[in-house]
Order: C-alpha cells, then sequence, then structure tokens
C-alpha cells in the first residue's frame, strides 16, 4: 500500500511539473499580442471544414474572424465576444470546453484515469515481484517441496526432472 502511494504521490508530482512547464512556454505566443488571434484560435468554424478559426478559410470562418475583430475595435473583451458566438452558434464552437459543471469532467477524467491506471500496474507488480518471492523462498527451502532422494534439498537438475516426470505422468493420464 506504501508503494501505490508513493507511485501516485509521484505521478502527481509529474503533473504538476509537467503544468508548470508548459505554462511558460504558452506566454511568448503571437497570440498573447494579437486579441483577434487569441480570441479565434480557440474557436472551431460552425461549418462543415472543422477548422480553427484562426486558421479557417472558408465563407462562415472569414466572416467569423471579421466579427471578432470588428468586436474588438468596439470595445468588447474576450469573454463577451465568445458568450455572443456561443449563444449564436452553441457551444460546438469552443476548442475546448469550460472547465465547469458537467465539462469539468473532461478535463478532470484524463487525470484520473491515468492515476487508476499506475494504481492497478503498481498493485499487480507488487504481486508478481511478491510471487517470485515466494518462489525463490521454496526453491531455496526444498525445490517447490520436493525432497531429494537423501533427504535433503535437491539440486536444480533433480528438481527439472523431478518436474518434467511428473508432467509426463500428467500428459499420460490425460490421453488416456
Amino acid at each position: 500500500m506504501k508503494q501505490i502511494r508513493e507511485s501516485l504521490t509521484l505521478a502527481v508530482a509529474l503533473a504538476a511539473l509537467l503544468t508548470a512547464w508548459a505554462a511558460p512556454a504558452s506566454a511568448g505566443k503571437p497570440e498573447a499580442k494579437d486579441p483577434a488571434r487569441a480570441i479565434t484560435s480557440q474557436l472551431i468554424c460552425p461549418c462543415s471544414c472543422g477548422e480553427i478559426l484562426s486558421g479557417c478559410t472558408c465563407e462562415t470562418g472569414k466572416a467569423m474572424q471579421g466579427y471578432v475583430d470588428s468586436e474588438i475595435k468596439a470595445g468588447k473583451g474576450k469573454e463577451q465576444i465568445e458568450a455572443a458566438l456561443v449563444a449564436k452558434y452553441g457551444e460546438v464552437i469552443l476548442g475546448a470546453p469550460k472547465a465547469k459543471g458537467f465539462n469539468l469532467i473532461v478535463w478532470v477524467a484524463p487525470f484520473v484515469a491515468t492515476l487508476i491506471g499506475f494504481a492497478i500496474a503498481a498493485m499487480v507488480l507488487q504481486r508478481m515481484v511478491r510471487r517470485r518471492a515466494i518462489l525463490v523462498a521454496g526453491g531455496a527451502s526444498g525445490g517447490m517441496g520436493l525432497p531429494g532422494p537423501t533427504g535433503s534439498s535437491p539440486s536444480a537438475d533433480e528438481s527439472m526432472a523431478l518436474l518434467r516426470a511428473r508432467a509426463e505422468a500428467e500428459l499420460k493420464r490425460l490421453q488416456e
């Protein structure tokens, strides 16, 4: 159980480190200087092309880019423009769902699933190590519980010969 907690702690620390590392990398992007691009790069064109609005070349995309530009010149903020577009086209145009309400599951579920996967993998590995330790300990104390001809623990060759003989006897019994 201690190993599982340590594994989960390590996974959470790694996720926090990656998040902290990725945040400054996105701070210097050109979208920070161009407010229209900052908005259009987070929206998807509502027509059938499915492109990100900032790179869309269809008529609908160009019209929406013009709308965003005109609204910025009119003094509206990012939230107001996005709210107006969502009201007109629905939440389908959002590149990523807002992290609130039911949509929060989309943001949390991958991390939870990853942590659960790590926990399951840690438990499986722990069982495998425990079983291997039991087999090794059993082999040192008598070769899988099979006594040797002298009553002491048999050598590896003797153990293999005994196991082979048992396997052959089982095969003959099954073939009958």
